[in-house]
C-alpha cells in the first residue's frame, strides 16, 4: 500500500507549484505592461504633427478638406483629430493603451487560428513583448497620438478584420447581423494604410480561393472582400495624395527603374534587418526545437513574403521613415506566433524554449520600459516649462516667443522617443496667437525647478 503522503512528495507538487508560480509571473508582467504603456501614454506630450490635426478638427467639411488636398487616410487622420481634442489625456492613454493589448492579442490569436491551435497567454505575452522590443519605431508608432492613430490603430482595424474573417471563413454560416458587422469593419480595414490593406486584402482573397475549392462558402465572403477592396480604393484614389505627391516631386522626377534600383538596393534590405530580433528568435527556436510541420512551414513563409511584399510596396513612397516598417513587422509577429503554437507538439521543447524566451524578453523589457518612463517623465516635465513660456508670451502678447527643445535622457533604443517634428506655425494657430514660436536648443534636462540652458 502506497504511503497517504506520497500524493503530496515533492516530485509530483513541484510541477504544479512550477505552473502556478509561472502563471502568478505572467500575469504579474501582463499588469506591469498594461501600467507602463498607459503610464507612457499619459506622460506623452503634444508634439510634431499633433497641433496640426487638433487644428483640424472632425467636422466633415474639414474631413473633406483634408482628403482632397493632402491624405486618403480619412480612418488615421480623423482618428487622430478626434483623439487631441478629447479633453481629458487619460482617456486617449487608456485608448491608445487597449490598442496595444488588442493588437498583441489579435497577432496572437491569427497564429493560433492559422496553426489550429488553441490560443495560449504567454505568446500573447511574448508577442506584445516583440511589438515593443523589435518595433522599427516604438515611439512614433505608439506613443505619439498622430502616430498611434496611423500605424497601431488602423494595424488593429486590418488585423481584427483578418481575424474575424478567417473564423467566419471556417465557421461556415454567418449570422445577418454579424455578416453586416464585418462589412462595416472591412471598409476601415482596407482604408488603413498604403501597404498592409493591399497585402492582407491579397491573402484573404488567396485563403478564400482555398477555401471555395473545398466547399462553396456563399456571397458573404465576396462581399467582405468587396467591401476591404473599396476602403482601399478610398484611400488610394483620394485627390489629396497627387497634390501631396507634388511636394516630392524631386523624387517622383527621377526615372522609375532608377527609383526601383534605389529602393530595393539600399532601403528594402535596410527595411528587413529591421526586424531582425524577431528572425533570431525564430532561428533560435528552429535550432532548439526543430522545424515546423509543413503546414505551418508553407504558412510562415507566405507571411514572410507578406512581410516582404509590404515593404517592396514602398518603392514607390519617396521616403520611408522607420515607422513606415510597422506593417510588414505586423505579419512577422503572426508567423512566430503560428511557429509557438505549432510547436505544442513537442512539449518539453516547447515550454523550454517558450520559458528561455520569455525570460529574456521580460528582462529586456523590464530595462527597456523603465529607461522609457525616465526619459518620458522628462519630456513631461519640460512641457511644463514649454507650455509657461508660450502662456506668459501671449499674455505679454509678444510677437517671437521661444521655447526650449525636448532633451531626452538615455532610452534602450532612439526609436523609443515620440517624434519631435516642430511646426511653430501650427503650435501659434493653436493657441490661438500670431506670434512666431521657434525652438533652441538646450544642454541638458530642465524643469519647472532647473530653467533650461541653451545649447550655443
Amino acid at each position: 500500500m502506497s504511503h497517504p503522503l506520497a500524493a503530496t512528495s515533492p516530485s509530483i507538487g513541484t510541477p504544479r507549484l512550477r505552473a502556478r508560480l509561472s502563471n502568478r509571473i505572467a500575469v504579474c508582467l501582463a499588469v506591469l505592461a498594461l501600467a507602463a504603456t498607459w503610464a507612457l501614454n499619459w506622460l506623452t506630450p503634444m508634439s510634431s504633427d499633433d497641433f496640426s490635426y487638433a487644428n483640424k478638427g472632425v467636422s466633415w467639411d474639414a474631413v473633406w478638406r483634408h482628403y482632397t488636398g493632402w491624405s486618403g487616410r480619412l480612418v488615421a487622420d480623423t482618428l487622430s483629430s478626434w483623439m487631441l481634442n478629447l479633453e481629458q489625456t487619460w482617456v486617449v492613454a487608456m485608448l491608445n493603451t487597449m490598442a496595444v493589448a488588442g493588437l498583441s492579442l489579435i497577432l496572437a490569436a491569427l497564429g493560433a487560428r492559422l496553426a489550429g491551435r488553441t490560443l495560449r497567454p504567454q505568446l500573447v505575452l511574448l508577442v506584445f513583448f516583440l511589438y515593443w522590443l523589435a518595433n522599427p519605431d516604438l515611439g512614433q508608432t505608439t506613443f505619439w497620438v498622430v502616430g498611434a492613430a496611423n500605424y497601431l490603430w488602423p494595424n488593429v482595424f486590418n488585423f481584427g478584420f483578418a481575424l474575424a474573417y478567417l473564423w467566419r471563413l471556417r465557421q461556415g454560416s454567418t449570422p445577418l447581423w454579424l455578416a453586416a458587422a464585418l462589412a462595416l469593419l472591412a471598409v476601415p480595414a482596407g482604408c488603413s494604410n498604403e501597404n498592409t490593406g493591399i497585402v492582407t486584402w491579397c491573402l484573404l482573397a488567396w485563403l478564400t480561393y482555398r477555401h471555395a475549392r473545398q466547399r462553396p462558402l456563399g456571397a458573404w465572403p465576396l462581399v467582405w472582400l468587396l467591401c476591404m477592396a473599396a476602403g482601399i480604393a478610398i484611400l488610394l484614389l483620394a485627390p489629396g495624395n497627387q497634390i501631396r505627391a507634388e511636394a516630392f516631386d524631386h523624387w517622383y522626377s527621377q526615372p522609375a527603374l532608377g527609383r526601383a534600383w534605389d529602393h530595393f538596393s539600399r532601403r528594402f534590405p535596410d527595411a528587413m534587418l529591421r526586424y531582425a530580433g524577431v528572425f533570431l528568435i525564430l532561428g533560435a527556436w528552429r535550432l532548439h526545437a526543430g522545424p515546423p510541420s509543413p503546414k505551418t512551414r508553407r504558412a510562415m513563409a507566405l507571411l514572410v513574403g507578406a512581410s516582404c511584399l509590404a515593404n517592396a510596396i514602398l518603392v514607390l513612397a519617396p521616403n520611408i521613415p522607420k515607422r513606415a516598417l510597422n506593417g510588414g513587422f505586423m505579419y512577422l509577429l503572426v508567423a512566430l506566433s503560428l511557429y509557438g503554437h505549432d510547436l505544442q507538439d513537442k512539449a518539453a521543447l516547447w515550454r523550454r524554449s517558450l520559458s528561455v524566451t520569455l525570460a529574456a524578453c521580460a528582462l529586456a523589457w523590464l530595462l527597456s520600459s523603465g529607461l522609457m518612463l525616465r526619459a518620458y517623465h522628462g519630456a513631461w516635465q519640460q512641457d511644463q516649462v514649454r507650455r509657461a513660456i508660450i502662456a506668459d508670451g501671449l499674455e505679454r502678447k509678444l510677437a517671437r516667443i521661444e521655447i526650449p527643445q525636448y532633451h531626452f535622457r538615455r532610452t534602450l533604443r532612439s526609436r523609443d522617443r515620440f517624434d519631435t517634428f516642430f511646426d511653430g506655425s501650427a503650435l501659434a494657430s493653436y493657441y490661438d496667437s500670431t506670434a512666431t514660436i521657434v525652438e533652441y536648443p538646450v544642454k541638458e534636462h530642465y524643469d519647472l525647478h532647473k530653467p533650461p540652458q541653451r545649447l550655443e
